[in-house]
């Protein structure tokens, strides 16, 4: 976790700004996996990961200016590592595209998908930046893994979003449209307007349902935890933990050791 920027997630935030985002994305990521038959953890621990997106995600709402993502050619990409003897330089090549590929395949698009059948599959131009981007991913995984003062962390992320790499750009199409409109806010610059999301319903009564308030209290105190991973911050999370498997038997949660 050294060597990368991704997992402090309340690091150098004031005034809420910051944090609100972060917590907006965390929550939506984590209702988006729900919708889409994602849910976290259930083929295995994949929490870090969840993390992971939360910070590249958010780091686009805090660049609102900086464009569309430009999918390099392989060619280029090879051409950026082929005289290089550093893993950590390599690496940091094939993760940044690959993260490209997974933002511009689900956030930026129109659509990944065409009707086949009856069914929905992804398109031809999609299929082939999923097969690129699970590619980036594992040799990102890979040379990150071959870091002498490097942790496990980062290179068993990197694998699992190569693993599931077509999963989460399903997750992501899905959260950009049901809960962040996210491509259309960023055309038009106008994403950071998410900070003030959790404030502007303060005064309108609560018409969640009994699972929807046990899943929000867990998202609190997993938040609260990430900011500060102390033992009581733990139990909380164990115990909102407990109590939404106890309502929804299918939620499952591993909190990793510290």
């Amino acid at each position: 976790m050294e060597n990368t920027p991704y997992f402090d997630l309340g690091a150098g935030a004031s005034g809420g700004g910051k944090e609100s985002v972060h917590y907006f994305v965390l929550n939506s990521l984590l209702r988006s996996r729900i919708d889409c038959g994602f849910e976290s953890n259930t083929v295995h621990y994949d929490e870090d990961v969840n993390v992971y997106l939360v910070h590249l995600l958010s780091g686009l709402v805090h660049a609102p200016g900086a464009g569309l993502p430009v999918d390099a050619r392989d060619i280029d990409v090879f051409h950026q590592v082929r005289d290089s003897q550093d893993p950590r330089y390599k690496g940091e090549v094939y993760r940044t595209n690959a993260d490209q590929l997974l933002i511009s395949t689900s956030i930026f698009t129109g659509t990944p998908y065409i009707a086949r059948e009856g069914r929905r599959v992804f398109d031809a131009p999609a299929q082939t930046r999923i097969g690129r981007g699970k590619a980036y991913y594992h040799f990102a995984s890979m040379f990150h893994g071959q870091i002498r003062s490097g942790t496990t962390t980062l290179p068993r992320i990197l694998d699992r979003l190569s693993e599931d790499f077509e999963r989460y750009v399903e997750v992501l199409f899905h959260m950009r449209g049901e809960y962040m409109n996210l491509y259309e806010q960023l055309k038009n610059d106008s994403i950071l307007s998410l900070q003030d999301s959790s404030s502007s319903t303060a005064e309108e009564p609560d018409t969640r349902t009994e699972l929807e308030r046990l899943r929000d209290d867990f998202l609190d105190a997993y938040w609260a935890w990430h900011q500060a991973p102390t033992a009581a911050h733990r139990e909380a999370v164990l115990g909102a933990g407990e109590r939404l498997h106890a309502y929804d038997p299918l939620f499952n949660f591993e909190i990793p050791e510290n």
